[in-house]
């Protein structure tokens, strides 16, 4: 039985009807594509269909969802969705990949939601690989209203083909700031949004973390033997893919696409409870929550934890001890909250040499249970600053010079460059 088999036998029924496929060639390469209530599907799509092809075959996987109480009206968009994708293709549409569009109408509401509906689609890739005989391929996670750079396949692919070892790769991507359709309003939330992102992946960086790494849906791959060695995608109804990729971290290597661009819709949105289109359907609202940030001292905190991890392995615990009482005293707190010494204790008898236990130390002290202990600092008085001071601040730790009357648009194209670079 082949690794693809056994993972499908563990999964639940897909709860799917298949709508049109057109699925002739063996394809190593899926574009998976959560769709609820989405307009632009056809925008998606036509943007993918205009890359350069990679050298093998592509298949586009389009889950067209609902749960068993979504309202009258969302599950009438959905139908107008899948009449439009229809249309297109019966106008004479012939992209190069191969397309199927499923329907997964009334999930249980209980699991309903973005990452069943990925989780759909990338089983579906495992079903078709399986099928095929194939030993491995490479899943894709998109979005149904983002775009992509002409050499979105072949950079993937590129990657994957270079480093053998790389279990997934996260995409360079850019909010659609310059885009004359958007209102004053929506520009400036997204660019606070996006600067956000920046300076939480930066800071967590600077802080000593080894994972610190962008988590859009929209802007991963990652190799389907990976995919089943980590257990698959979650069914979160938000926050699947933060939860996803840093599972995968788990596994070891993995890289970063930066020749190619992924371009996220700047829009509001009901149908996730966080994320981008929540963001700014609250920032529409009135909400301010965006001109806010987890303070740098926060992050500044964690730098001594994080300096040498292999210290713990090396020395007594009364060293630890001795350690551990130099930290800020929050910091003390949450360890001991989170009884991470004790679990170190027992990582330590279980590691043969200290490499091993810096890796597994990063699984205990990942990247949940840093948001965790920033949350933490946030409820405490000066947690939270204002991002872009905040994103200054660190700007001069990393780069050694101080930004002069900052903006929040100055400073996003700062950190694009820095993410570029680094």
């Amino acid at each position: 039985m082949s690794q693809f088999s056994t993972y499908l036998d563990r999964q639940q029924p897909l709860l799917v009807t298949e709508l049109f496929s057109v699925i002739e060639n063996k394809s190593k390469m899926f574009v998976t594509i959560p769709c609820f209530d989405e307009p632009d599907l056809l925008r998606s799509l036509e943007s993918l269909a205009i890359c350069t092809p990679p050298s093998g075959n592509v298949t586009v996987i389009v889950v067209v969802n609902s749960s068993d109480r979504t309202a009258p009206g969302f599950l009438q968009n959905n139908l107008k969705t899948i009449q439009s994708v229809m249309a297109w293709l019966d106008r004479g549409a012939k992209p190069f990949y191969q397309l199927l569009l499923l329907h997964a109408p009334a999930l249980p509401s209980k699991w309903a939601g973005v990452g069943w509906a990925r989780k759909i689609a990338m089983d579906e890739a495992i079903r078709c690989l399986d099928q095929s005989g194939l030993e491995e391929g490479i899943l894709i996670g998109f979005d149904a209203d983002s775009l992509v750079s002409d050499n979105y396949f072949t950079s993937i692919e590129t990657a994957f083909r270079e480093n053998p070892g790389y279990h997934f790769v996260t995409l360079n991507f850019n909010h659609p700031i310059d885009d004359p359709s958007l209102t004053n309003s929506l520009r400036e939330g997204i660019i606070q949004y996006e600067l956000y992102l920046r300076y939480l992946r930066n800071a967590m960086k600077w802080s000593g973390y080894p994972h610190s790494i962008h988590t859009i849906g929209s802007s991963f791959a990652v190799r389907a033997s990976s995919y089943v060695k980590q257990g698959g995608m979650n069914r979160r109804q938000a926050g699947e893919d933060f939860h996803f990729l840093h599972k995968m971290v788990l596994l070891g290597e993995y890289g970063v696409v930066r020749d190619a661009t992924v371009f996220p819709a700047a829009r509001i949105s009901h149908r996730v409870p966080f994320g981008t289109g929540a963001a700014l359907k609250k920032w529409e609202e009135g909400s301010k929550e965006l001109y806010s940030a987890y303070a740098l001292k926060s992050f500044d905190s964690l730098i001594p934890l994080f300096r040498n991890p292999g210290l713990f392995f090396e020395t007594d615990r009364a060293i630890w001890m001795g350690l551990i009482e130099q930290l800020d005293p929050l910091l003390q707190s949450y360890l001991e909250q989170t009884e991470i010494l004790n679990r170190l204790d027992e990582l330590k008898k279980n590691c043969a040499d200290r490499t091993m236990f810096t890796r597994r130390f990063y699984h205990l002290v990942n990247a949940f249970w840093i948001i965790k202990y920033l949350n933490n600092c946030e409820s405490m008085e000066g947690g939270t600053g204002i991002l872009v001071e905040e994103a200054s601040k660190l700007l001069t730790k990393l780069e050694g010079s101080t930004v002069r009357n900052p903006n929040a648009f100055d400073l996003l194209k700062i950190y694009r460059r820095l993410d570029y670079n680094n």
